[in-house]
């Protein structure tokens, strides 16, 4: 997996699903996403050679909520019920990916997550026969939320909210003016705080928006 390209797996899915493969333009423009937005290539630019070549394993479970529930609804403008088509074709490619074993069984359940967003994961599994109790979500960790690739611009330092959104903060660093956003996080980051909210912040601008890059306290 670690070697495998992005491109060489979702040529694989294009493979296995053959000629009429229903999801081939949702999984090229949820590619061209990821190029632009995701930090993960440059549209129509050669690698400079194999190793700059986006690796699967770049591929994290919050491209596909930013994906669905940012990209989709706020940049092209999709109704309600193209988003969900949309969410029911990123929802098969997990389960590919899972059952190619090109992904492990972590990486399948953050990615299931994030692409069911508000869904009763409960209820869902029930419907597919899992008899597990559901189990409350806990207190957002502090984690790394870097996605790679170049940005513009890259700030940090203890930003006082000024908008919550699900998976979209806004913000301003001590001292200045200038309100920064929209900044794209993880559901478990915008879930957990509220405008007025101060939190150390590290974000990286990345054409019209900001990738964060880590939260948590204030270095001391």
């Amino acid at each position: 997996m670690k070697s495998l390209t992005l491109d060489a797996a979702l040529a694989r899915y294009r493979e296995a699903l053959g000629a009429a493969f229903p999801d081939g333009a949702e999984i090229e423009r949820f590619r061209g996403f990821l190029e632009i937005h995701g930090g993960l290539g440059r549209p129509g630019t050669p690698p400079r050679d194999a190793a700059a070549a986006a690796r699967l394993d770049r591929l994290r479970c919050f491209h596909f909520s930013q994906y669905l529930d940012w990209y989709l609804q706020e940049k092209e403008g999709l109704a309600a019920s193209s988003v969900e088509e949309a969410r029911a074709a990123m929802r098969r490619l997990n389960e590919w990916l899972f059952g190619a074993g090109l992904i492990g069984p972590e990486d399948f359940e953050e990615n299931r997550e994030s692409i069911l967003g508000g869904e009763d994961l409960s209820a869902l599994d029930r419907e597919e026969g899992s008899e597990d109790d559901a189990t409350p979500p806990g207190p957002p960790e502090e984690k790394d939320f870097h996605v790679p690739g170049e940005y513009t611009a890259v700030l940090s330092g203890e930003f006082v909210l000024t908008k919550v959104q699900e998976g979209i903060l806004y913000g301003r660093r001590d001292g200045e003016a200038r309100e920064i956003g929209p900044i794209l996080v993880e559901r478990s980051v915008s879930g957990g705080h509220r405008v007025g909210d101060r939190v150390h912040l590290a974000v990286g601008k990345a054409g019209d928006h900001w990738n964060l890059l880590s939260v948590g306290p204030r270095p001391r």
